[in-house]
């Protein structure tokens, strides 16, 4: 079989074994093959951080290429930096404000999709650790390299830590198991120990007799934390992550590579929870620590001053993600192998099970072009008007400078000694010692700038007198949402294949507990991840939510939750005091109840007491039950002063219930019809 049969029967079908020296090639190809794009993200990062050669710490040119003259200006402009940093925290907001629904795709999801909902902003929260840092990473590497690459996966791992115990602790504790390390059956005690110990292994069981017998001090193996969720990691993709440059659609590329680093403590973690191969790490540890610190692969490294950065006790270690097929039933799946590129053997080789496609989620700030590295971002889009604004800047500040020191002209050979206020200064014929003449002043220059600065904020849709800014800011927000509800989709489907049974959780602007179970692993949502850009705007949010609280007085249906409704106006307001201050459903009535019943108390004790803020209506109900009692009924009858406190106590829930009838009363002159209690009015409409 020739070399080149070799490496189409390794990168497409499944083998016992990976061929690690066929995957170091490609590797190396396909990192070649992307340093054009490296090549671009050096540059848009070095313009969005104003780096470039020769730049000096007091922003003045220096040495041979210096122009027009020694300690010229050179000015940082931030026409770049400025707009992404403002796209980013756009970005953010929209994330914050987000609106998260899962539409049911089958009958048998139906139930679950209120519930799926809640878990998915849950998700977005509290379940993905650092969920919102990385996706502001991603939101930076989306607008400054013009790609976002977010790799979604599942972390289950039990992690023990070493604890000291003493055999008084002990005693107190576990008194039998105190009586068997000092008795003379040593299996005895190992079991004992073991049981109540059960992550320690038995060589570190039969060390923590022997130091409780002889010290009466040992250490032991005790579970802390367990992580058993999903998680999100936003890769830097000039290098941390690398697809073939050919690449169209990253889900049909034949293999991805992504470069990470360990420290030797975590590879050796790796090989207890996650079970690597122990001649491979032990390998890794002696001769490949810090080997590959200078291998400087991504723009953001590239950039950064040698004399901080000290990765020396870093290890690389290369994922490779592969789409093979099984050569006898055509089945394919996702193989996943951990190797060095310069290094025999691997670390671990697995079939990823629960994954349909590879684990990571792919955007582009630009659509233009068919290929994946063939974007652009908002580097490209305003490197123009940032080199030309600073043109201006620096030929005014040129101007000031020689307006405030202009040159002196004096005679050949014989300039002056001193020069300064109050100095004396010889001359032999008035003139020849003066200032040389002063460019006149460009207001021309302030224009061009003002026109480059307006310039760039309409290339991105930051320009807020033209219509079309907020289509531009919605198209960008878009797009990053999107990547979002990719995100959302994989995590949610990888915890229903691989999650716990059933999850507890409570989400900001709901105060109901929820459940989550895992359900059928088949089980689709459509997921929607949706945010008005025009919500930055506290003007729009206020007449929204007048606008949504006016429906109330034309629902004569009753088809609007007032519930739901009050939960979405605080939230509006404020979601996190919204959360503090609603109640659940079910609970709030309890109060009411509660409330009300004890003002029914002290009213029939002689005590007038006022109507609460609010919930008329059900009070007005609990009344009516309270007064229908037979007893209760002859007291008013008898009772003229308990009728009275009863009939100012009831009038005054009466009164808010008409004002609220007031509302609709004055928008269309009387009540509203009805018959038999249901409203009629509007019904021919």
């Amino acid at each position: 079989m020739s070399y080149e049969e070799e490496v189409e029967e390794s990168m497409v079908y499944t083998e016992g074994e990976p061929n690690i020296s066929i995957l170091q090639n490609v590797y190396d190809r396909a990192k070649l093959d992307q340093e054009w794009y490296i090549e671009s993200c050096e540059r848009a990062y070095n313009d969005r951080r104003n780096i470039w050669p020769g730049k000096g710490d007091d922003l003045r040119k220096h040495g041979s290429n210096a122009f027009p003259w020694e300690g010229a200006s050179d000015m940082e402009v931030n026409i770049i930096g400025e707009r992404i940093d403002t796209y980013v925290a756009l970005l953010s907001q929209a994330l914050d404000r987000s609106n998260i629904k899962a539409f049911p795709t089958s009958h048998a999801s139906v139930a679950k999709a209120s519930v799926a909902s809640l878990f998915l902003k849950w998700m977005c929260k509290s379940y993905i650790p650092d969920f919102k840092r990385q996706m502001e990473l991603g939101a930076n590497h989306l607008l400054e390299k013009g790609i976002m690459v977010s790799y979604v996966g599942w972390k289950r791992e039990k992690r023990t830590f070493l604890q000291t115990v003493t055999l008084e602790e002990l005693q107190v504790q576990m008194p039998a198991l105190v009586e068997a390390i000092l008795g003379e059956n040593t299996q005895e005690a190992e079991d004992f120990i073991a049981n109540a110990y059960p992550d320690m292994k038995r060589s570190r069981v039969r060390k923590a007799i022997k130091d409780l017998r002889f010290k009466g001090v040992a250490e032991v193996s005790i579970p802390r934390i367990s992580v058993d969720c999903p998680i999100v990691h936003s890769c830097e993709p000039d290098g941390e992550i690398i697809f073939p440059s050919y690449v169209t659609d990253p889900q049909r590329a034949p293999y991805v590579f992504w470069r990470t680093f360990y420290t030797a403590q975590e590879l050796e973690k790796k090989v207890a929870t996650e079970g690597w191969d122990r001649k491979w790490v032990d390998n890794a540890i002696e001769n490949l620590r810090g080997v590959d610190s200078n291998e400087m692969d991504t723009a953001s490294d590239r950039g950064k001053q040698n004399d901080l950065s000290d990765d020396n006790d870093l290890i690389l270690v290369v994922y490779a993600y592969q789409r093979l097929i099984d050569e006898e039933d055509g089945s394919e799946g996702i193989y996943c192998t951990a190797f060095h590129p310069t290094t025999e053997g691997y670390a671990k080789h697995e079939l990823l099970n629960g994954y349909d496609d590879y684990p990571f989620i792919v955007t582009r700030l630009n659509d233009n072009q068919k290929r994946m590295y063939e974007t652009t971002s908002f580097a490209d889009i305003l490197r123009g008007p940032q080199y030309q604004v600073k043109t201006e800047r620096d030929s005014r500040i040129d101007r000031a400078s020689i307006a405030t020191l202009p040159p002196l002209l004096h005679p050949a050979g014989h300039p002056p000694k001193d020069w300064g206020p109050g100095r004396r200064i010889p001359y032999r014929r008035m003139g020849e010692v003066a200032f040389a003449p002063i460019p006149q002043f460009d207001p021309g220059s302030e224009r061009i700038e003002a026109q480059m600065i307006s310039q760039a904020d309409k290339a991105v849709g930051l320009d807020m007198d033209n219509p079309l800014a907020s289509v531009r800011q919605q198209f960008i927000v878009n797009k990053f949402l999107d990547h979002v509800k990719d995100i959302l989709s994989l995590a949610f489907k990888l915890f229903q294949r691989m999650g716990q049974d059933e999850v507890f959780f409570q989400v900001t602007g709901n105060p109901e507990n929820q459940v989550m179970t895992k359900g059928d692993a088949d089980d689709n949502f459509s997921i929607m991840v949706s945010f008005d850009s025009r919500e930055t705007d506290p003007n729009t949010i206020e007449t929204q939510m007048k606008n949504m609280a006016t429906l109330m007085q034309i629902d004569r249906n009753g088809r609007i939750d007032v519930n739901k409704l009050l939960e979405l106006l605080a939230a509006q307001i404020n979601p996190f005091m919204a959360d503090y201050i609603l109640q659940p459903q079910q609970e709030a009535q309890d109060k009411m109840l509660k409330d009300v019943s004890n003002d029914l108390t002290q009213i029939y004790a002689g005590i007038e007491m006022p109507a609460r803020p609010n919930g008329a209506e059900f009070a007005m109900q609990l009344i009516q039950s309270y007064a229908s009692q037979p007893d209760i009924a002859q007291r008013l009858q008898q009772d003229e002063t308990f009728a009275a406190r009863m009939q100012k106590y009831a009038g005054q829930y009466q009164m808010m219930i008409m004002q609220a009838q007031n509302a609709v009363t004055g928008r269309i002159g009387t009540q509203e019809a009805n018959m038999g209690g249901v409203s009629t009015q509007n019904i021919g409409e």
